[in-house]
This record gives structure tokens, sequence and C-alpha cells, in this order.
């Protein structure tokens, strides 16, 4: 509202009251006619100041009902996906669980507890796993696999033999600058292996890290012996 609209009545107002004043108490038609004009010119401003006050009501309350309504909205996806997590980190949990009970012959407890994921693969009884800390592994339920493994350890001469009690076959085979550590049980037909790379870690000190196997100072002396042998071998054919 300008301040000639506000003015303008106060100083008719003010005008018809000295003009009262002044004719010792009777209202004269000047006076009336102006007082009739400042009270609908203030009727009029009342009658504006309302209607936009109820005007700008349904906005507000609309804008609100509008805020709210994304909030719930929010609220209710941010909920729906932390559901969504929880049940696939849930099932993550329970495959490695299975893991870790259907294949316990084949490595300590210490070992399945450091697996944070296992997922099944396209061959029927096998899993891959995995874990930050210990890398990652392939188990397999077969007795198939189980046998041909075996023959695989006991008759190649690039393999090595750990541990070998005529059930449980302990060793790893290498090719090139890799090593596939494994482990059989042949009375339950199961599998375990794990690639490696010889030129970070021996194979054998792997095995023992891993607890799959124990592994004793003539271990680690034939290991030398292998070493060295295999040096001389490399000098001599050079030469």
């Amino acid at each position: 509202m300008s301040h000639r609209r506000i003015l303008a009545p106060a100083l008719l107002a003010a005008s018809v009251a000295l003009t009262a004043c002044g004719g010792g108490g009777e209202d004269t038609p000047e006076a009336t006619e102006a007082t009739e004009a400042t009270e609908s010119t203030e009727n009029a401003e009342n009658t504006e100041s309302t209607v936009q006050s109820e005007s700008a009501s349904p906005t507000t309350s609309t804008e609100e009902t509008a805020t709210a309504s994304s909030s719930q909205e929010a609220s209710t996806e941010s909920s729906t996906r932390a559901s969504t997590s929880k049940r696939g980190g849930d099932a993550e949990d329970e495959t490695v669980a299975k893991v870790a009970e259907t294949f316990a012959s084949l490595a300590p407890e210490s070992l399945f507890t450091q697996l944070e994921t296992c997922a099944a693969t396209g061959v029927s009884g096998s899993y891959d796993c995995s874990g930050a800390e210990i890398g990652q592994f392939q188990f397999f339920d077969s007795e198939a696999k189980a046998a041909s493994t075996t023959q695989l350890l006991t008759e190649l001469r690039s393999s090595r033999i750990v541990e070998d009690d005529g059930e449980r076959i302990v060793g790893w085979s290498t090719l090139g600058t890799s090593a596939i550590i494994t482990v059989v049980d042949n009375e339950r037909g199961q599998v375990l292996q794990q690639l490696v790379s010889t030129e970070q870690e021996d194979p054998r000190e792997r095995i023992g890290k891993l607890g799959l196997a124990e592994v004793s100072e003539e271990d680690a002396t034939e290991k030398t012996r292998e070493t060295t042998t295999t040096k001389a071998s490399e000098t001599t054919s050079r030469r």
C-alpha cells in the first residue's frame, strides 16, 4: 500500500475532526460526506487485505503438502534401498556359510572366516569365493574332478606334494610363472584350488600361511635344494 493511500484518509479524517470541533458539535453536510468517504476507503482497504491473506493461504498449504509428500517418497525410497541391500548381504552370507560347511575338510575354519563373498558357477557343485586378505579360491564338489586332480598332482613332474595320507593330498602344480595350489579330499570327492604367482610368493610358504598343511623345516630344506638344483641346471644350459 502506498504512502499516498495511507495519508489521504488520515488527513481527511483529521480535517473532519477539526471541522466538527469548530462547528460547535453539529455535523455539517460536508463533514458527514467526508466521514462516509473515510469509512468507505478504510472498508475497501480491509477487504483487500483479507482477500490477499485468504488467497495466500491455499498456496502455502499446497506447498507444505507437496514438501511433505516429497519427504515421504524420499524416505520410502531410502528404506527400499536399505532393505534390498540387506537382503543381498544376507544372501551372500548364507552362501559363504554353505561353502564353509560343505568344504570344511579342505581348509581350516580361519580360511573360511576370511571369505567375504561366494557365488555358484555354471558347473554343478562349484563355487568362486574371495576375500580381501586371502584372494580368490575355487571349490569343487565332484568325484571326477577330485580323481583327475589327484592324478595331475602325483604324476606331473611340474607338481609338488606337501601332504599325502592316501585320502587327503595337498600340493601345487606349476605352469610358467603361475602355480595352482590344490587340496584334494578323495573320500568326499572335493577340491580346493587357488592360483598364485610364483614371482610374488612361494607356493609352499603360501600353503603353510593358509593353514592347508604343515610346512616343516625339512620341507624348507627340500625347497632350497630344489631351487639350487634348478639354478645350477639353468647356468649349465646357458654355458
